[in-house]
C-alpha cells in the first residue's frame, strides 16, 4: 500500500519536472529571440530604419530558427570600397584646353619678343636702305635722326598691324560666339588657333623672303584677325572653361588662362632670344611655326566637348547673332546686376587698352635707354615671371580659400597697374624697370576677376554672345588705343617719351574708382 502509494505519488513530481524543462526551453527561446529583437532595435535606430520594426510588421514576421550555431550578430557584408583618386590624378582629369593654350602661349612669347624689333630691321635696311653700319648701331647714340625717324615709322606700321588684325576680329569674333552656343565650344578655340598658325606662316615668309616690302608684315596679320584675332582666343578659351567649371571655382579657373599666358610668355621669349643668336629670324619664326602646329593638334585630338548646361538649345546662327547684340538690352533691364555688370565690362575694356602699349616697350626701352634684343628679353622674361606668381598665388588663395570677393582683388590690381605705369614711365636708371616688373605683380587681375564676375552674372546659356560681345568691345578698345597711344609716343618722343605711361597710370586710378 505505501508502495503503491509512493508509486502514485511519484508520477505528478517527474510530470510537473517535465512541465517545468518544457517551460523552462520556452523562456530560453524567448529570451534569445527577445535578446536578438533587442540587438536588431538598436542596430535600426543606429541606421535610422525604425520602420523596419513596426508591431505590424513585428507579428508579420517568422523569425528565424535558433540554434548553436546561430551567430549573436548579424551583420551584412562589408563591400570593399574603391580606392580613391590620388590628389595629382584628380587635377589632371580637370586639365582641358590648358595645354594647348600654355603651346599658343609660348608662340605669342617669340612673336612679341621678335616682332618690333623685325619691324625696325626691316624698316632700316628694306625701306630706308640704310647700311648695315647705321643698322647695327641706330640706338648707340650716333644717329639720333635715322633712329626717331625709324621708331615714328615702327611705331605706325605697329598700329597698322593691330588694325588689320581687330577690324575683322569685330566681325569674327561675333560669328565666334554665335557659332560656340550653336555648335559648341571647342569649335571657336580650334578656329582661333587655326588662325594664329596661318599668321605664324606669313610671318616665316616675311623673315625668309629678307627683301619683302614692310608693308607684308601687316598683311600677315589678316588671317589671325579673320579668325577672330588674339582676342577671339581669350574668349574662345575663357567661354570653354566657364561652361566646364562651377561657380564657385569659376575665377580661379578663368585665372588659369591668364595664368598659364604669364607663365608661358617668358620660356617662348627665352626660347626666341637663343634661336635668334644662333640661327637668326628664319630659325626663331620657325619654331613659332612649329609650336602653333602642336597646339592645334592638340585641340582636335585631346580636346572634348565641355558638357552642356542644362535648358539649352541649339539655335542658328542668326538667332545667336541677334542675342550677342541683345546682350546690352539685357544688361539694362538687370536693375542693379546690370549696373555691376556694364562696370565689369568697363573694367576689361580699360585694361586691354592699357595693355596693348606693351607693343611700345621694346621701343620706348631702345630710345631710352639704348637696350639690344637680348636685355629686353631679359626684362620681359622677368616681368612676366612676377605677373604669373601674382594670378598663382594671390587669386586662388584670396578667391577660392579666403573668400574675398571679386572687387577687393580687382581693387587690388588697379593699385599695381597705377605704381608699374608710373616707375615705368620715370625711371631714371635701367634697373629701376625691375622695380616697376615687381610692382606688377597684381595687374593682370583686373581682367580676370571682372570675366569671372561676369560669367558668374549671366546664364550658362548666354556665355558665348556675353563673351562675343565682350570680345567686339575689347576690339573696339584695343583699335581706339593703338590709334591713340602711337599719336602720344610720337608726339612726345623728343620731348619726354614715357607721357604715354604716366597717361596708363591714370587708367589704372579709373580701374580702381571703378571698383570702389
Amino acid at each position: 500500500m505505501v508502495s503503491q502509494h509512493v508509486a502514485t505519488n511519484a508520477s505528478p513530481v517527474k510530470t510537473i519536472s517535465a512541465g517545468r524543462k518544457v517551460n523552462l526551453i520556452c523562456d530560453v527561446h524567448t529570451a534569445v529571440l527577445a535578446g536578438e529583437t533587442r540587438l536588431l532595435l538598436e542596430e535600426s535606430k543606429a541606421g535610422g530604419e525604425r520602420s523596419a520594426l513596426r508591431p505590424a510588421t513585428t507579428k508579420s514576421r517568422k523569425m528565424p530558427a535558433v540554434s548553436e550555431s546561430t551567430p549573436l550578430l548579424r551583420n551584412p557584408p562589408v563591400k570593399p570600397q574603391p580606392c580613391s583618386r590620388s590628389s595629382f590624378t584628380r587635377a589632371l582629369s580637370l586639365v582641358t584646353v590648358e595645354p594647348a593654350l600654355f603651346l599658343e602661349a609660348v608662340a605669342y612669347g617669340v612673336n612679341e619678343n621678335l616682332l618690333t624689333n623685325l619691324t625696325v630691321d626691316k624698316l632700316c635696311s628694306v625701306h630706308f636702305n640704310y647700311d648695315a653700319e647705321t643698322c647695327s648701331n641706330l640706338d648707340a647714340g650716333n644717329h639720333t635722326a635715322q633712329q626717331d625717324q625709324v621708331q615714328r615709322l615702327a611705331s605706325d606700321y605697329i598700329m597698322y598691324n593691330k588694325w588689320v588684325e581687330y577690324v575683322p576680329a569685330l566681325l569674327t569674333n561675333l560669328l565666334l560666339g554665335s557659332l560656340g552656343d550653336a555648335r559648341g565650344r571647342r569649335l571657336p578655340v580650334l578656329l582661333t588657333f587655326i588662325g594664329h598658325l596661318m599668321m605664324a606662316a606669313c610671318y616665316l615668309a616675311n623673315t625668309y623672303w629678307w627683301r619683302l616690302p614692310v608693308s607684308l608684315i601687316c598683311l600677315s596679320a589678316l588671317p589671325m584677325g579673320l579668325f577672330g584675332g588674339h582676342v577671339g582666343i581669350s574668349n574662345a578659351v575663357n567661354a570653354y572653361l566657364s561652361s566646364s567649371s562651377e561657380s564657385r571655382s569659376r575665377t580661379t579657373s578663368l585665372s588659369s588662362v591668364e595664368w598659364v599666358k604669364y607663365a608661358a610668355h617668358p620660356l617662348g621669349v627665352y626660347a626666341s632670344s637663343l634661336l635668334y643668336a644662333h640661327g637668326g629670324y628664319v630659325l626663331a619664326f620657325s619654331f613659332y611655326v612649329l609650336l602653333l602646329l602642336a597646339s592645334v593638334l592638340y585641340v582636335l585630338l585631346c580636346v572634348g566637348e565641355p558638357p552642356v548646361p542644362p535648358g539649352s538649345t541649339k539655335l542658328g546662327m542668326a538667332a545667336h547673332i541677334r542675342s550677342t547684340f541683345e546682350v546690352p538690352v539685357k544688361i539694362r533691364r538687370s536693375g542693379r546686376r546690370g549696373m555691376v555688370m556694364a562696370a565689369y565690362t568697363a573694367v576689361v575694356m580699360l585694361w586691354c587698352f592699357a595693355r596693348e602699349t606693351k607693343v611700345q616697350f621694346f621701343l620706348y626701352e631702345r630710345k631710352v635707354f639704348g637696350w639690344q634684343l637680348q636685355q629686353y628679353a631679359d626684362w620681359l622674361v622677368f616681368s612676366y615671371l612676377v605677373k604669373a606668381a601674382g594670378l598663382l598665388l594671390v587669386v586662388p588663395a584670396c578667391s577660392y580659400y579666403l573668400g574675398v570677393q571679386d572687387a577687393m582683388l580687382g581693387f587690388i590690381g588697379g593699385v599695381s597697374m597705377m605704381f608699374f605705369y608710373t616707375v615705368f614711365a620715370t625711371a631714371p636708371e635701367p634697373w629701376v624697370l625691375y622695380i616697376a616688373a615687381v610692382l606688377s605683380l597684381c595687374s593682370a587681375v583686373p581682367v580676370v576677376t571682372s570675366r569671372g564676375a561676369i560669367s558668374k552674372i549671366v546664364a550658362s546659356n548666354d556665355l558665348g554672345a556675353t563673351f562675343a560681345f565682350l570680345a567686339l568691345l575689347e576690339c573696339l578698345a584695343v583699335l581706339l588705343g593703338t590709334s591713340l597711344y602711337t599719336s602720344i609716343y610720337n608726339l612726345t618722343l623728343d620731348i619726354f617719351p614715357g607721357t604715354l605711361y604716366l597717361v596708363m597710370a591714370g587708367v589704372g586710378a579709373v580701374v580702381c574708382c571703378i571698383h570702389v
